[in-house]
């Protein structure tokens, strides 16, 4: 297993309470995406996220780039835009394209309280049509400004026909300062969203759901970490400044420490 995220630029037209990245305005050259790709041939999918990628003017280049390698291609949106030629690609490279959009409130209100944008009915107008063309996922993070609102994110899914990825704030960034979901509450969410599992199927996934491989949470939760977290196969982040690490939401000399530990 190997994993390649390349967060392509350091700016963002949202303003997300929990936001880890640091939204300098700093871009990765073309030159640097590219090599990035080629240097890491194990990856099967490159992950490009920011800032937020659809304000790229290279974005639709970058996915003909990368799937011309015969590599998929994951993107992480706020589906606030969508770029000037994307819907019009050819069936061969949308076929191996995933696009996850970012919906952390399901209403107009909660979504400007979380994303700090009036932006909800566009981004549910936006994602409509990116599903008609793409394989479309929702993703959502958690913490105690939407805890509540979970119930409706999953209906929002259901209405929208797209799979719901449920995720836990990381105390990175801007996260750092935001009121993250009490150990009664997670097992409160990981209930609810097992019987969600269990009546949708696969339409809802949560890694509190599985068996915790992820030392991020483990670090930031207290969860008990089993199995081989990307971290451990190679994964390679790269930020919108160039800056390589092993993970963007996890501190590399603690990780380093509790792999240490770990071969005792």
């Amino acid at each position: 297993m190997s994993n390649l995220t390349i967060d392509i630029n350091g700016y963002c037209n949202e303003a997300c309470k929990f936001c880890y990245q640091n939204l300098d305005g700093s871009t990765l050259s073309e030159d640097e995406i590219l090599k990035l790709v080629d240097e890491n041939p194990k990856a099967r999918t490159v992950e490009i996220g920011g800032g937020e990628p659809f304000l790229d003017p290279r974005i639709v280049d970058l996915i003909r780039f990368i799937r011309e390698k015969g590599r998929g291609v994951h993107i992480a949106t706020n589906a606030t835009r969508i770029p000037e030629g994307f819907l019009d690609l050819e069936d061969s490279v949308r076929g191996e394209v995933q696009i996850q959009v970012s919906i952390h409130g399901s209403n107009p209100e909660m979504y400007q309280r979380v994303h700090g944008k009036n932006l909800f009915d566009k981004v549910i107008g936006n994602t409509k049509r990116i599903k008609s063309k793409f394989d479309t996922i929702m993703t959502s993070a958690v913490y105690q400004e939407n805890f509540n609102d979970v119930p409706n994110l999953v209906r929002l899914a259901e209405e929208l026909d797209i799979p719901l990825r449920v995720n836990l704030v990381f105390p990175v960034g801007k996260g750092a300062s935001v009121q993250r979901l009490n150990a009664r509450q997670i097992d409160q969410l990981r209930g609810y969203l097992l019987g969600q599992r269990l009546s949708k199927g696969r339409k809802i996934d949560s890694p509190l759901i599985h068996q915790n491989n992820c030392y991020a949470i483990s670090e930031a939760y207290g969860i008990e970490r089993k199995g081989i977290c990307p971290f451990d196969c190679g994964k390679v982040y790269v930020s919108p400044s160039g800056e390589k690490s092993s993970c963007e939401f996890y501190n590399p000399s603690k990780s380093e420490q509790l792999n240490a530990g770990d071969s005792k």
